[in-house]
């Protein structure tokens, strides 16, 4: 059984140059990295994705790599994305992330002495803007493949939009690290034996650079990928290679009924009625610490579902001002909502020590999650003005939070007993 998977990529930054140096590694990618180097807010997730189950059966993933450096990411920008079988390559409106993020991301108002005051949370997928309705994609074998010399087997090499692209593949480990090494990918420590380990599986490989015909916009357009699968999934294990300490995934799925973890992974609901406002947290709240104690309470393999829901209430979330011109990606957003039925929204945190076992997703029905929250802090308020005199809220600052991150697609097979 084929299933689509989502290797993360880790909030770090990947610079490229011509002087040789030491690489990090970017989750799935493996990046040159020369110098080392609603009520709102709405904070966004480290990691976003967006899994379609289309109507002809395949899944296709809408991914955006995102460069938080100042003058864009450099020219020759580079990495691989582990894939079970060949995908079809594409691109994809870097707006649809937010337009989606903004209307699906958890809400929370607080009922106070002074009134109700409003809070976001929670983490945080861009759709094709071709419209095209890709017909490649399958096992390898499938394109018109060439060995080279090194025995390194060549399904293709194109230019998709500002890319090089190319799916390659080896039975042995060790010769594609080395065509891969030869060609400016730096193979971070502790990614030889994963790379093994996908070689083993049967995984092939497409390599990405960013290699615009002029001088480029300074940001990374987002890709899409899209194959015959039916089990999306995000293989968080490669992550833990070089995670950060704490990193917030968000997944959308869309299809016909409402998704849910598989396998292992489990569905967590925090405690919301003991969600405080807290303005030196992102989500200008204590959700974060909330939905913590619930993974951790599930045995550190779960989602939090934030939001699910026929796709037309999510459209009547979506402002639509037409005399101020259509946002970006505002089209795509709700093109893809259209043409589904259903729309789930997932949320988790992962430590490196949890990242343990690869999270699926299945298609399976279910009933509705509200995003939104009412939280009466009135009683609590009373308490606490009994007792110290004081005000119920505070109003503080709200923080700056920069996030950089991006992602990859990975294709694999892998089978759970129920």
């Amino acid at each position: 059984m084929l299933r689509l998977v989502l290797p993360t990529l880790l909030a770090a930054t990947c610079l490229v140059t011509l002087a040789p140096s030491q690489a990090n590694a970017c989750g799935g990618f493996v990046c040159n990295n020369p110098n080392g180097g609603g009520p709102t807010p709405v904070v966004q997730a480290g990691e976003r994705v967006i899994f379609e189950k289309r109507a002809d059966g395949r899944i296709r993933a809408y991914v955006q790599i995102r460069y938080n450096q100042p003058g864009g990411p450099p020219i020759g920008f580079s990495w691989i994305v582990p894939v079970m079988n060949i995908p079809e390559i594409g691109i994809a409106n870097a707006g649809m992330f937010d337009i989606l993020d903004n209307a699906t991301a958890p809400q929370f108002r607080f009922l106070t002495q002074q009134g109700p005051v409003s809070g976001g949370g929670g983490g945080g997928g861009c759709s094709d803007s071709s419209g095209a309705d890709f017909s490649r994609g399958g096992a390898p074998g499938a394109f018109n493949e060439t060995a080279d010399a090194s025995g390194v087997m060549v399904w293709g090499q194109e230019r998709v939009g500002d890319y090089e692209t190319a799916i390659i593949g080896s039975e042995d480990p060790m010769v594609l690290i080395e065509w891969l090494t030869e060609r400016d990918y730096d193979i971070p420590e502790g990614a030889e034996d994963l790379i093994g380990d996908y070689v083993e599986e049967g995984h092939v490989f497409a390599a990405f650079r960013y290699a615009p015909l002029g001088e480029g916009t300074g940001t990374l357009t987002p890709i899409t990928l899209t194959m015959q699968a039916d089990k999306p999934c995000v293989p968080i294990r490669i992550t833990a290679i070089a995670s950060t300490p704490i990193l917030d995934v968000m997944v959308m799925a869309l299809g016909d009924v409402r998704a849910a973890p598989y396998g292992p992974y489990v569905e967590a609901m925090p405690d919301y009625e003991a969600i405080r406002q807290d303005f030196s947290s992102p989500t200008q709240t204590t959700y974060q610490i909330e939905v913590d104690r619930a993974i951790g309470a599930a045995g550190d393999h779960a989602w939090v579902v934030e939001h699910a829901s026929q796709t037309r209430d999510v459209l009547s979330l979506i402002p639509n001002d037409s005399s101020t011109g259509a946002a970006p990606g505002l089209l795509e957003a709700q093109s893809l909502l259209a043409r589904n039925r259903y729309l789930t929204r997932f949320y988790t945190r992962y430590r490196p020590e949890t990242m343990t076992i690869d999270p699926e997703f299945v298609f399976d029905g279910g009933s509705d999650v509200s995003n939104f929250h009412v939280i009466d802090l009135t009683d609590t308020e009373f308490a606490q003005n009994d007792a110290t005199g004081d005000s119920a809220i505070q109003i503080a600052s709200v923080p700056t939070v920069v996030i950089t991150v991006g992602l990859a697609l990975l294709w694999r097979r892998r089978k759970y007993s129920i």
